[in-house]
């Protein structure tokens, strides 16, 4: 088959790879039709550490991408809710499905839980066909009602949103801000005012990003004007509920910042290495902080019925459509952020 592959830091190459087998009897073969590029597979393109991998060099070749949807072909014995025909989109990672975390529901806290495109213990969906275990757990049928483009969403960005923004524990009539707008953060802004923000001020240094969340009715703010603004706006009080949705050191800063007293902060991007909390403000301002990475599988229940019922519409994020056999400089013009890029949907 052909997938994009990596080949070390800022070498991603549309070529052949070996065919995906079933890894298990609890897999399936999904035949990709579409896929997509999220920010975080820029650490992986850049040659950064995450986690315990280091991309920088040494590392056999894989396929990447996490974010992906298509027919299932081929369906393991042990998988019961799949069947081949069947269009599905996937979570970003595989659970194992058997651990406390697991039986508990709690499938973000999986101990063996594996990310699609990271490395060859599971191979990702920016290729012709993908091997998905735990499918059953995985996958979910392309529910009615939901575009080409809501689907690649549910894999990982709306889902994120929606975890990173609930953990705020806001309610309705709150005001929030969102530090960071790109696919994740502009789905924040949308959200926040689906679930009853009385006020949402959304804050990016880029100009078009602001305007898209200007459309949705937010107060978009370059960052130099966001600490001003809204402290002007709340009379010194700063606002309850953060958001932070890009990872990057100065927009963790900033939302310690305009974080009011006795405020909640959400983190959810994955931090730059030299991010460090401001802790004293912390302390002082008496900020509750959350950070976590979300398990997917668990917010399709309550995306879903949002999008089914037209009060979530995520519309207008894929900026650019190339083909997979342009992914080599879909993934140069993401990184570079050129032509007012915020997603590549890449197609099969």
């Amino acid at each position: 088959m052909k997938a994009l592959v990596f080949n070390g830091p800022r070498d991603v190459r549309y070529e052949r790879f070996p065919d995906p087998e079933l890894a298990t009897d609890n897999s399936v073969i999904v035949k990709v039709e579409r896929c997509s590029i999220c920010g975080s597979d820029l650490h992986m393109y850049h040659g950064d550490n995450v986690g315990v991998a280091n991309y920088s060099e040494g590392v056999e070749p894989f396929c990447v991408g996490h974010e992906f949807a298509g027919e299932v072909v081929e369906v393991g014995k042990s998988v019961h809710r799949h069947k081949v025909g069947q269009k599905v989109l996937a979570s970003g990672g595989a659970p194992c499905g058997r651990c406390e975390h697991c039986l508990s529901g709690h499938t973000a806290l999986c101990k063996h839980w594996t990310a699609f495109g990271l490395s060859t213990r599971l191979n990702g969906g920016q290729a012709e066909f993908v091997n998905v275990p735990m499918a059953d757990l995985t996958l979910q049928p392309i529910p009615e009602g939901v575009s080409d483009e809501q689907s690649i969403l549910l894999t990982d960005a709306m889902c994120t949103a929606y975890f990173g923004l609930t953990r705020t524990a806001m309610e309705p009539g709150d005001a929030v801000a969102v530090v960071g707008l790109g696919p994740i953060g502009l789905i924040g802004v949308e959200l926040a005012y689906v679930l009853g923000a009385s006020k949402v001020y959304a804050i990016d240094p880029v100009a078009n990003r602001r305007a898209h969340a200007a459309n949705l009715g937010a107060v978009a703010l370059a960052p130099s004007q966001a600490l001003p603004t809204i402290i002007e706006a709340t009379k010194g009080a700063g606002v309850p509920r953060v958001f932070e949705a890009s990872g990057a050191k100065s927009a963790v800063e900033l939302a310690i910042k305009i974080a009011g007293r006795g405020s909640t902060a959400s983190f959810i991007g994955l931090p730059q290495p030299d991010v460090q909390l401001p802790m004293l403000k912390v302390l002082y301002k008496d900020i509750t902080i959350r950070a976590g990475v979300a398990s997917v599988i668990d917010q399709w229940p309550h995306l879903i019925p949002l999008l089914q019922h037209g009060r979530l519409k995520a519309e207008g994020l894929f900026s650019h459509h190339m083909s997979l056999s342009q992914g080599t400089e879909a993934y140069r013009i993401f990184d570079a952020k050129e032509d007012d890029v915020v997603k590549i949907m890449m197609t099969l």
